[in-house]
């Protein structure tokens, strides 16, 4: 559903939610009281996704009322509306995508935004095939028909990138195909013998049946592709103090996610049942969540292992996305992009306190 704005949230769905599902009423009720200040997440994406489920779960299990806040997404549909939305106000929180943001600066326009908080770290992509295949490396691909998802996407060059560091040829020894949303299928049909794609993309093919093996990757892929919360300057200026309660329900939640994954699952099917298939069990559907959910949970950390904040950014990932881009000679400083400054207060919370939370949540399909 949209609102006035012509945007999608999910406080649309609650409302419908709220009516019909018992099991659903107490805990988002629980998030509906006076006095809390709004804070909406602002998406690129055209749908709600287990990839948001950082952003939506919180409300579900009281994290976002116990720092005074009602949470919400808004599904914008592309980077540049959600950058509208934030400078117009009708969002208070944005997901911040350095090919966006990078790409904005080269051309001399203004990037009115800061990342404080990276919520899905580099690096997402793989390349698969059919479990059965004699391709065992990434160097035996030569002569093979690659497919990515389509060539505007990230996929492809990434693809591109990794074929290159197998010490291959791009452009002359393999060839690309795009296979859009049938990209399981076409692997399996032995229509390519090769798939680049997302961490979640993959879980999903899984979800639906389809059996993959994955080639290792080399040891030097780039560091690109993280995913941060950004907010606008003024908002930094005027309510820093609830970007901060903001970022640690959603550290919160990730740590919950992290210790019981499949609570989660269960969590963003009662409060997004049209996300899995119909005509199934609820512990089928939960699991047709859980699939994706759980390739992403890697990307939650910090690959330096001896940082163990959520959120941290590095400003090393921002060059090398720099240099992906083929930016360098335009964007010569993108430190003024982000901050780390609300890190620490966003991280303090009681870990124990969560874990337990997590571990204590009782599955009704299994009790």
């Amino acid at each position: 559903m949209e609102n006035a704005d012509g945007y999608l949230t999910r406080r649309k769905f609650n409302g419908l939610l709220l009516g019909a599902t018992a099991a659903v009423a107490m805990p988002f009720g629980s998030a509906f009281g006076q006095g809390l200040k709004k804070m909406v997440f602002g998406a690129a994406s055209k749908t709600i996704t287990p990839l948001l489920a950082p952003f939506v779960v919180p409300e579900y299990l009281g994290y976002f009322k116990e720092e005074g806040l009602q949470g919400d997404v808004a599904v914008l549909g592309s980077n540049a509306a959600v950058a509208a939305a934030a400078e117009q106000g009708r969002v208070e929180t944005v997901v911040g995508v350095p090919s966006f943001q990078l790409q904005m600066l080269a051309d001399g326009k203004p990037v009115n935004f800061i990342n404080f908080f990276e919520y899905s770290y580099p690096f997402k992509w793989g390349v698969a095939v059919k479990p059965d295949s004699p391709i065992k490396t990434l160097a035996q691909l030569k002569g093979k028909k690659i497919g990515v998802h389509n060539f505007g996407t990230s996929e492809y060059q990434v693809g591109k990138i990794l074929v290159k560091l197998s010490g291959l040829d791009p452009e002359k020894d393999v060839s690309w195909l795009s296979v859009g949303e049938a990209a399981g299928f076409s692997l399996a049909k032995g229509d390519i013998e090769a798939l680049v794609y997302f961490d979640t993309g993959f879980g999903t093919i899984e979800a639906s049946g389809i059996k993959l093996a994955y080639l290792p990757l080399p040891p030097n892929v780039p560091k690109v592709g993280g995913l941060y919360i950004g907010a606008t300057r003024k908002m930094f200026t005027e309510r820093r103090a609830d970007l901060v309660k903001y970022g640690r329900a959603v550290a919160k939640a990730m740590f919950f996610i992290e210790e019981n994954p499949e609570a989660a699952s269960y969590i963003f099917l009662q409060m997004f049942p049209e996300a899995a298939p119909r005509n199934k069990s609820t512990q089928e559907k939960v699991e047709a969540i859980l699939n994706p959910m759980v390739k992403r949970l890697p990307s939650f950390r910090h690959y330096d292992k001896s940082i163990k904040e959520y959120g941290y950014i590095s400003q090393s990932e921002l060059r090398e996305d720099v240099e992906f881009l083929g930016l360098q000679s335009k964007i010569k400083d993108s430190s003024h992009l982000y901050t780390n400054d609300l890190i620490k207060e966003i991280n303090a919370f009681d870990r124990e306190v969560v874990k337990k939370h997590a571990r204590d949540f009782k599955l009704p399909y299994k009790s």
